[in-house]
């Protein structure tokens, strides 16, 4: 009405006028209640009165409500008042939030005049928090957070443990992070006078992570350890009826182990999770544990190993939804395949079918291609090319070098056969690398005894044997067999000059 729109009055009960949004909610609510009795709701009771315009319309109800909406009915206005504040301030939240937060601080308000009974102030302040992360206005979410956590023992344990839940999984993604951890220590202190050991625990694993994310190893080995000790017998060894806690324990550590760079207690810890995986178990932390251990096999050459980890996290992180690392996974499924010389084609599964038009994972596919067919110059493209962003993940520039160096090892070896004298800057123009780099890969060439040459650095020359390798291996190894028959040859003779003397 305050805005100039006309709004249809009803008597209701003592034929008092109210709007007629009051009572349409008081019997949609009725209605729901028979409809959970499988009977028909009741209509409205709708009466015109001879001669009443349309804009005079009134709806009667009778005193003897057979609905039992009598005793609401005579309640007070305020109450009322409050009822339909907030929800109008959660119609608003969505598309208003200025105007709902606004709202719901009114029935903070109302309510906390009428005394301590908490019945819509505890839900609206859980809005107000939402709100509040969501305009950035961190200080009067923590504010109003505490104020939450206050009547935590005036409402039932459900309640308490889903307002919880809903405000932590709402403010995860502010970008305050010391406001965050402010939010989540709130909670933990809270939850300490309280028996819920559920709650808890899910609370300290957010915080936990929020720590990783804040890249404080400190707090972050503090709180791991205290999750631990939940999970452990009175003799100090792992519960194993706790499977799932125990698992997003060892995925925390996992994850602080690879902060930390600490691979040999990555090594002692990852057995243990693999043990666990057989109990049921979030694949979001399976995602992660393979994730690690894949890298852990990288790190130590490992490639085959770390191929099966990274194709596990990346079902893993599928299951969860989790495209973007799904995803990333797969990268590194195809640079594990690469390095580990696998005839496999990761692509010729279901699950890496779905990616295999995106962009990026396309130019993966292309790179595993021209990394079969030793073809330099498309890997080069392929790598260079921003729209890829290849190079832009750390860990794949990494073990890139090792996987370039293995390609131009062996397209060196290639363009050489035929030549007996070859200039290095041709060979340096023809895999695109500089000077200094052609030299190290022919020295390893030769090393390793893949060709028979030796290298002219001051006329920048190489000079390749007439004898290919393969020629030169075999020269040799007949050499050996002849060496060996003179000396079995010497020694029979030496024994019958023996003979021939005794």
């Amino acid at each position: 009405a305050a805005q100039g729109i006309a709004v249809p009055f009803v008597v209701c009960g003592s034929a008092r006028l109210r709007p007629a949004a009051v009572c349409l909610s008081q019997w949609c609510r009725r209605a729901a209640a028979w409809r959970q009795l499988d009977g028909a709701p009741p209509q409205p009771a709708v009466a015109e009165k001879a001669g009443m315009s349309d804009s005079d319309e009134f709806e009667y109800e009778s005193d003897d409500d057979p609905y039992g909406g009598g005793e609401e009915e005579d309640g007070d206005e305020e109450a009322i008042q409050i009822e339909n504040t907030f929800y109008e301030a959660d119609d608003n939240k969505q598309n208003f939030p200025e105007q709902a937060l606004e709202q719901f601080q009114r029935v903070v308000a109302l309510e906390t005049k009428r005394g301590t009974e908490v019945v819509w102030r505890f839900k609206a302040l859980q809005n107000i928090v939402i709100l509040c992360s969501r305009t950035n206005r961190f200080d009067d979410m923590a504010n109003r957070y505490r104020e939450l956590l206050s009547y935590m023992d005036q409402v039932t344990r459900n309640d308490a443990s889903e307002a919880i839940n809903t405000v932590l999984d709402s403010v995860s993604s502010a970008s305050d992070l010391t406001k965050l951890e402010l939010i989540y220590e709130h909670t933990l202190d809270a939850l300490k006078a309280t028996a819920n050991q559920r709650l808890w625990f899910s609370t300290s694993v957010k915080l936990a992570k929020l720590y990783l994310e804040m890249c404080d190893v400190q707090k972050l080995q503090r709180i791991v350890r205290t999750l631990h000790r939940t999970c452990q017998k009175p003799d100090g060894s792992d519960d194993v009826s706790k499977g799932s806690q125990l698992l997003e324990v060892y995925a925390l550590e996992i994850q602080m182990c690879t902060l930390m760079k600490n691979s040999l207690r990555m090594k002692e810890i990852y057995p243990k999770t693999i043990n666990l995986t057989s109990a049921i178990a979030d694949p979001r932390n399976i995602a992660v544990i393979r994730e690690s251990g894949g890298k852990m096999y990288m790190s130590d050459k490992k490639w085959e190993a770390a191929y099966n980890e990274f194709f596990e996290a990346f079902k893993n992180y599928q299951e969860t939804g989790n495209a973007m690392r799904a995803k990333i996974m797969l990268k590194y499924v195809v640079l594990a395949n690469m390095l580990a010389l696998s005839s496999i084609n990761p692509f010729d599964s279901r699950e890496a079918k779905v990616y295999q038009d995106d962009p990026e994972i396309s130019a993966m596919a292309n790179l595993r291609t021209a990394y079969e067919q030793n073809d330099i110059q498309s890997i080069d493209r392929l790598l260079t090319n921003p729209e890829y962003k290849i190079l832009s993940d750390a860990f794949i520039r990494t073990y890139l070098q090792d996987l370039l160096r293995n390609i131009r090892l062996q397209v060196l070896q290639n363009i050489i056969k035929p030549y007996r004298r070859v200039s290095l800057q041709f060979l340096s123009k023809e895999i695109n690398v500089p000077g200094e780099e052609v030299i190290s890969l022919l020295v390893q060439l030769i090393l390793d005894e893949k060709i028979v040459a030796r290298i002219d650095g001051t006329e920048g020359f190489l000079h390749v044997n007439a004898e290919s390798t393969e020629t030169a291996k075999k020269f040799a190894n007949i050499q050996k067999w002849v060496d060996s028959f003179e000396r079995i040859h010497q020694g029979l003779l030496g024994k019958l000059n023996q003979m021939q003397v005794s």
